[in-house]
């Protein structure tokens, strides 16, 4: 997590001017001041930095050439697949990337019919899921491109397993998914992880389940296809030819720089959360965030986006982009009471993390507390097990399929929680209070209130599922911090079924392609968390369809389809 900048007002502060406090310490991440928390309006004359033209590189600059089919930009998971997918084609394939290793976060991949869904008799409508899907959006995707997902995403999957078995991983299906009726998640979505491996998942990292085990076995299996991988190189200039076609990547440092001349050029460079000047132009409420989590750290800066637009590609046709942010960098949320800064109650708990995320910023100082007592981690063991509940930081990251809630993991979680600061424990309601640094009468009179509402079982308030509530009076209690965290950005360049950056015109830039985070057009408004790990399964199906594409093949004759 950043530090907020020394001798700046953030736009945070200013809305917030004296409001009460948090007592648990956290960092949170710099954002702009106020006069620079919105873009400007688009008459005015200001130019966004990525707007210049691209400064002239000297031949002389250029101390090595290279020659190659495909140029891949970026050793994350889409990126590798579509290195890997090239080369099985019989592509010769180089990688740049300016980090020192390839990069993994999270681990939830979202197929459609996959072996594994078919082998354990989980059935969708996918065609619904599509349609809930662009219900989401309000439209504002390219809808070819969903459905496109749909049809060919169950066979990538297959591929992926085939490809982790031979390098001792298995795959599982989720079962944390939230099973609510408003927010309903569907059971889509898979995971790999070391045989025997420890699956818990704190403070977003987890060793041995998840994209951390995956993406470093399909490195290794496009090594042995022959993919080159150029790790500290970060790629600086696209190339194009005479006639418009992309030709290649300059890449490396000043003074050092090799031309990588390729056939075909695949941008899978992430997204930019860690750019503020770019979430300031597409995203601006994303700048009211607590913290960040990427890694590795900070490298998601937009630089295949810029290099795009400046080499004629154009970013997706609507914004505010639409940005992953979880309760990732602070406690569990579940589904208890959650009160903010002034102890009152102010929502309905029964939805999704990114929900929360989202409407926990408009409560003054952007402050939100969950709350329990002794018995709240048994609670909700009950409710996941009946399948009433769930989802991110209520189930558990890495639950396989019918295995059930695992309370002893959790309370060790929530014990590294407490040791960090993020969850505060006391023995009455009054000292939970002053460790909040919430007013003691009205967080008493909000807990009564819950208390009778559990009572009642009914709540005319908010309107939560009578299963839901719980009560809370036997100490120890515990108030879980809040924080809203950014993952990704989930806006990026226009595209379509042919996987080529379009210009703003809506005309392709030929054998340009982009995949993964870096792509746009995909989702809009909100993350669509119906289907956890619709992101990382969107590298791996259109990673893998590029790869193909790049290397001059038909991803219809190389990847079966099924009928949406």
């Amino acid at each position: 997590m950043d530090e907020k900048k020394k001798g700046t007002i953030s736009r945070r502060d200013f809305l917030r001017g004296s409001m009460i406090g948090a007592a648990a310490a956290i960092s949170v991440a710099a954002v702009p001041s106020v006069s620079e928390a919105y873009p400007k309006a688009p008459h005015d004359p200001r130019k966004w930095s990525w707007e210049a033209p691209a400064k002239p590189i000297s031949k002389s600059d250029i101390k090595k050439t290279v020659n190659t089919d495909v140029l891949v930009i970026g050793a994350g998971l889409s990126g590798i697949v579509a290195a890997l997918s090239a080369a099985e084609c019989g592509a010769s394939v180089q990688v740049v990337d300016k980090n020192a290793t390839w990069a993994a976060r999270g681990g939830h991949i979202t197929a459609f019919g996959s072996k594994v869904q078919k082998k354990m008799g989980i059935e969708n409508d996918h065609r619904q899921i599509i349609r809930d899907w662009i219900a989401w959006a309000q439209g504002r995707v390219e809808e070819s491109l969903l459905w496109e997902f749909g049809r060919k995403s169950g066979a990538c999957m297959d591929w992926t397993v085939d490809i982790a078995a031979k390098h001792g991983l298995e795959v599982a299906m989720w079962d944390g998914y939230y099973k609510g009726p408003d927010y309903t998640e569907y059971p889509v979505t898979h995971f790999f992880y070391k045989k025997g491996g420890n699956a818990a998942y704190v403070n977003g990292v987890a060793t041995e389940a998840g994209n951390i085990v995956l993406v470093p076995a399909l490195e290794s299996e496009a090594k042995s296809k022959g993919v080159v991988f150029n790790y500290k190189t970060p790629a600086v200039r696209i190339l194009k030819d005479a006639s418009g076609k992309a030709s290649g990547v300059i890449a490396g440092r000043a003074g050092k720089y090799t031309q990588f001349n390729a056939k075909s050029v695949i941008i899978a460079t992430g997204d930019y959360a860690s750019n503020l000047e770019m979430r300031e132009c597409f995203a601006p409420f994303t700048l009211l965030a607590d913290a960040q989590i990427y890694f590795p750290n900070k490298c998601n800066t937009g630089d295949g986006l810029v290099m795009a637009m400046q080499a004629g590609g154009a970013m997706q046709r609507h914004d505010p982009h639409a940005a992953v942010i979880h309760l990732e960098a602070g406690a569990g949320s579940y589904g208890f009471l959650h009160v903010n800064a002034l102890g009152e109650r102010f929502k309905n708990e029964d939805v999704n993390t990114q929900s929360k995320s989202c409407t926990k910023e408009l409560e003054p100082g952007g402050i939100a507390w969950t709350v329990y007592d002794k018995y709240g981690i048994d609670q909700v063991k009950q409710q996941l097990d009946a399948g009433l509940a769930g989802g991110l930081f209520y189930g558990q990251t890495f639950q396989k399929w019918g295995s059930g809630f695992d309370v002893e993991m959790e309370k060790s979680i929530q014990q590294q929680h407490i040791k960090d600061g993020k969850i505060l424990v006391a023995d009455s309601i009054e000292e939970l209070a002053r460790k909040m640094n919430v007013p003691a009468d009205k967080f008493k009179a909000t807990i009564a209130r819950y208390n009778e509402l559990y009572k009642m079982q009914d709540d005319p308030d908010y309107g939560k599922r009578k299963e839901l509530l719980t009560p809370i009076g036997t100490p120890p209690f515990y108030a879980g911090k809040l924080i809203s965290t950014i993952l990704t950005m989930c806006g990026g360049l226009r595209t379509d079924t042919s996987l080529q950056v379009l210009t703003e015109q809506g005309e392709p830039i030929k054998n340009l392609y982009v995949v993964g985070s870096a792509q746009g057009e995909f989702f809009a408004n909100d993350y669509p968390t119906i289907c956890p790990g619709i992101g990382h399964g969107r590298c791996i199906t259109f990673g893998r369809m590029a790869g193909i594409l790049a290397a001059g093949e038909d991803p219809d004759v190389l990847i079966p389809s099924i009928k949406i």
